[in-house]
């Protein structure tokens, strides 16, 4: 009997220890599931973090994109805004300059000569020379200088001083005011200082 309790004895000792190698297999593979698993979780949530960062970064370059751009139209509006207001300035100062010009003794040398350039081209009988009010007193000196038959008006847009002339018969206008000689210069002082403003 002492034979069949050792086989016994024995039996249950193969027994657990095939039952303990079978446990720890089982956890084993229990534990490298877990850690394949949590490895592919892991790598999954790093997966979707990544795109999320991505996306978010994308957003943000382009939403400061946009914030970058408004901000530079509103600074070259700025821009803009400053350099028209020098210009006028610089123009508002030359239109003064030239209203003074028009009280001196060599305003009636500039109608003159205007005149006499005129007269060259508005030949007809019909021909009307426009000039600003108040300057009525030159009319004389205009008329010996242009040297053909013309008629006399004032014109409210002749602001600075000079004349203009229109023939109907020869359909021609001229143009010899201060106010368009400024003028033209306008476009001249922005293709030249412009850009050393902005």
């Amino acid at each position: 009997m002492a034979n069949t309790d050792e086989k016994k004895d024995k039996f249950y000792i193969a027994i657990n220890h095939y039952a303990e190698e079978q446990r720890k297999k089982i956890e084993d593979e229990i534990a490298a599931f877990k850690e394949k698993e949590l490895g592919e979780a892991e790598i999954e949530v790093l997966t979707e973090c990544y795109l999320m960062i991505q996306k978010e970064m994308a957003k943000m370059r382009t939403r400061i994109s946009r914030e970058m751009a408004v901000r530079e139209m509103e600074s070259r509006h700025q821009l803009l805004q400053k350099r028209q207001k020098i210009a006028d300035d610089v123009f508002q100062h030359a239109a003064e300059k030239l209203t003074e010009f028009t009280k001196t003794d060599r305003y009636s040398d500039y109608l003159k000569k205007a005149a006499a350039q005129i007269s060259k081209v508005l030949q007809g009988q019909d021909t009307v020379i426009f000039i600003k009010p108040g300057d009525e007193q030159y009319e004389e000196i205009i008329r010996n200088a242009f040297q053909h038959s013309c008629s006399f008006q004032t014109l409210d847009s002749i602001r600075i001083g000079g004349i203009k002339a229109r023939s109907d018969s020869m359909g021609l206008f001229a143009d010899e005011t201060l106010d368009a000689l400024l003028e033209s210069q306008r476009s001249w002082f922005e293709e030249q200082f412009g850009k050393a403003v902005v």
